[in-house]
């Protein structure tokens, strides 16, 4: 088992209703138990990262391939 499967089923353990709305990543998401110690590391879904709209746009070095063109 891994450090953040770990993680998670303690999470899962500890905060988990199968009768609330939502699945368990969803519930431990929404966790307010801040003073744990795992509440920095607990699962988060991808979709609430912070955007990367400061990042820089990637700028291609190749232009396109053309039909007929040697490689």
């Amino acid at each position: 088992m891994t450090r953040q499967q770990a993680i998670n089923a303690k999470c899962k353990d500890c905060i988990f209703d199968e009768y609330a709305e939502g699945t368990w990543r969803m519930q431990v998401e929404q966790c307010e138990l801040t003073d744990c110690a795992l509440h920095p590391y607990r699962p988060k879904s991808r979709s609430n990262t912070p955007s990367k709209s400061h990042s820089v746009a990637v700028q291609l070095h190749y232009g396109p391939i053309r039909e007929g063109a040697m490689l």
